[in-house]
């Protein structure tokens, strides 16, 4: 049998009412968080991937936080490869909300949330779309299914101090003394050499009274010739750069140099073929 006519099975009124209600909750109970949609770039169009990705603009949006007793998942623990962070959680944003941005259709996994109560960054995975299941006929929430970022090369730049310092602290970069010509270079902007042409990305500035001035930079291409004058993309400030001070291995827990000197320790490098018993 066919459905009855004579019966309004969805108003339109109170699916109205339904997602007023629904967004007035998240922003009585929720949080305000930063999206960050990703940029894809020097996309392979045949497998659909791209080699590197940005995150260029932070919107902020306001969620619900749908697990109450604490991040899920794992947590922190110490794998095969040192200490690993494994939290997850899930946020309920309204898609009245979403569609007020002017982005994408929907949230997209890839993307980022900032949570700045928790100071940390989460990656979407998985985007319910249809959650509160078309109780007046529509869908007025997003379920944003996360887990906590691993950084991979990617550039933050927001203009955000709290966000942009995930790549700052993340990034592989080394430090680089010199001497400035003029002013300073401008944090995230690019400097190049006027012998070498090799770039860089600037994370940090310092001045150690007493030693000098440090630039640190991340993304190098080619390498820097020690003595070579440099020069700021978006600053158009010069300097003379000097040798290498320190390349940063970010990660607290890292082995690196007790690895290095263990390994030293055990393989003779001096010999032609370290692992053979006799010389050929």
């Amino acid at each position: 049998m066919a459905l009855n006519n004579y019966f309004e099975k969805y108003s339109n009124n109170e699916a109205n009412l339904l997602e007023d209600l629904v967004q007035e909750s998240i922003q009585v109970f929720g949080h305000e968080v930063s999206y960050l949609p990703r940029t894809q770039n020097n996309l392979d169009n045949i497998f659909g991937e791209a080699t590197a990705s940005s995150f260029e603009s932070a919107y902020p949006v306001e969620v619900y936080i749908k697990t109450t007793d604490g991040f899920e998942g794992e947590g922190a623990f110490v794998g095969r490869f040192g200490l690993e962070i494994r939290e997850q959680v899930t946020f309920s944003m309204s898609q009245r909300t979403w569609k007020g941005l002017g982005l994408t259709t929907r949230p997209l996994e890839g993307d980022l949330i900032w949570f700045d109560t928790a100071q940390k960054m989460f990656e979407i995975m998985f985007v319910e779309h249809q959650a509160i299941f078309y109780q007046l006929g529509r869908l007025p929430i997003y379920d944003l299914s996360c887990e906590f970022f691993e950084y991979s090369s990617e550039d933050i730049d927001t203009g955000i101090a709290k966000i942009d310092a995930v790549e700052a602290d993340s990034a592989y970069s080394v430090e680089y003394g010199y001497s400035a010509n003029s002013g300073v270079f401008s944090t995230n902007e690019t400097i190049i050499g006027g012998l070498s042409g090799a770039s860089a990305k600037v994370l940090k500035l310092r001045d150690v009274p007493g030693l000098g001035l440090f630039v640190r930079v991340t993304n190098i291409v080619g390498s820097f010739t020690p003595g070579e004058n440099i020069m700021g993309q978006t600053s158009n400030e010069t300097a003379q750069i000097s040798t290498v001070t320190k390349e940063f291995a970010e990660d607290p827990q890292a082995k690196n140099v007790e690895i290095e000197s263990t390994a030293e320790g055990i393989i003779d490098f001096t010999e032609g073929n370290p692992f053979s018993e006799g010389t050929f």
